[in-house]
């Protein structure tokens, strides 16, 4: 019997939790680095910014995690050094080991991290091939035109490639 190979939705996956954990860790940081700081007049606004980016990725992350346990995927450890970063799994009850180099690692931080925050309004495109644009407006706000009724969610599974 062939061992089943982990797929590209799973590694993808995998890539987009060491993303997000990575991102979160950096969101949080800093905003404590700005709060502790006084000598900024507009610190806070700054820790808005970023709380509410971090409050972004917490949510795109939990979804990470729930597939996760759908598909019986477990990050075991992670090790960040000067090449790169490299995670071991388990997979549907099988080891892997996945390795990304540090450049291309710290330049999808960099895009992600400015789509949290409304930086950059260009599309993500993740391992997949589908884009997912970072949101248009903070969450629980209405929108922009007031005639216009709030659309209902659909009814539709979570999809990693939207969220990731």
């Amino acid at each position: 019997m062939t061992a089943v190979q982990t797929t590209r939705d799973e590694l993808s996956l995998i890539k987009s939790y060491l993303l997000l954990t990575h991102i979160l860790k950096a969101f949080e940081n800093d905003a404590k680095r700005l709060e502790s700081d006084d000598s900024m007049q507009t610190s806070p606004l700054y820790t808005e910014m970023i709380r509410s980016a971090s409050r972004c990725t917490a949510v795109l992350l939990s979804g990470i995690r729930r597939e996760f346990k759908k598909r019986s995927i477990r990050v075991c450890e992670v090790k960040h050094d000067g090449s790169g970063v490299d995670a071991d799994y388990l997979c549907r009850g099988l080891h892997g080991a996945l390795h990304i180099d540090k450049e291309p690692f710290d330049l999808e931080v960099d895009q992600r991290m400015r789509a949290y925050l409304s930086i950059q309004s260009a599309p993500i495109v993740t391992d997949s091939g589908r884009q997912s644009a970072p949101p248009m407006r903070g969450y629980g706000q209405r929108p922009s035109s007031p005639g216009k009724p709030l659309k209902k969610a659909s009814g539709r599974p979570y999809s990693a490639g939207a969220y990731a």
